[in-house]
């Protein structure tokens, strides 16, 4: 008698964990949602060649000239490169940038640049790893093909064309007292400059002749 109690006991235990067989069972199938990748944002105007950090300046040359087409090196707020760049656009023309203000050893870089091309100045401008000039050249060729001749951009790959507005010139406000075209020169001492400690008189200074008054910030004395 208790040996039946006990094998009854045993098989109500195992029943408890024991799936129930009138139980069904099915498959949920989950239905998988593929996220798109986020588009790519548009792109710029121009190609940015940043070159690399501490980057041997003819590497840098040569790495943003590879890409072959225009390449202009300039800097990002010179005036002369923002209306060259503009110009590339308006006919299509994408170039690749190095800005020299924006990368580490750009001064390096442009000096060799003069080395190379022996001008000193930006923008420096090249086509299919050829020096072209700066930004007159540039200009000039545009017109050129403006007036439908043929230019150097011919056999360059054109892309969309882009029109940059120019920027609006605001007028910086003059301090009280600052000297205006046509005001008398003020009698005031200027510094000769180091290491001579005298000063000149403005005034006898531009005795009987036009004279032009430059103020730099950070210096003491007018230029």
């Amino acid at each position: 008698m208790r040996l039946a109690l006990a094998l009854l006991a045993l098989v109500a235990s195992t029943s408890a964990f024991a799936p129930a067989a009138n139980v069904h069972t099915r498959s949920i199938q989950t239905s998988t949602m593929t996220v798109a990748a986020p588009a790519p944002a548009a792109a710029s105007a121009t190609s940015l060649f940043m070159g690399a950090d501490g980057a041997d300046p003819q590497a840098v040359i040569d790495g943003a000239l590879a890409a072959g087409g225009v390449t202009l090196f300039g800097k990002s707020g010179c005036p002369f490169c923002k209306k060259t760049k503009a110009a590339l656009l308006s006919i299509g023309v994408h170039p690749t940038v190095v800005e020299l203000d924006e990368i580490d050893g750009g001064a390096q870089v442009q000096k060799q640049l003069e080395e190379l091309t022996g001008k000193a100045t930006v923008p420096n401008v090249w086509l299919d790893g050829k020096f072209i000039g700066g930004s007159e050249e540039v200009l000039a060729g545009i017109d050129g093909e403006a007036e439908g001749f043929a230019t150097m951009f011919d056999g360059v790959e054109k892309g969309e064309i882009v029109a940059i507005e120019e920027e609006v010139k605001v007028p910086l406000a003059q301090a009280e007292g600052a000297l205006k075209v046509g005001d008398t020169i003020p009698s005031v001492g200027l510094w000769q400059g180091f290491p001579n400690d005298e000063k000149i008189s403005l005034l006898d200074l531009g005795k009987d002749q036009n004279i032009l008054v430059v103020g730099l910030p950070g210096a003491f004395t007018p230029t």
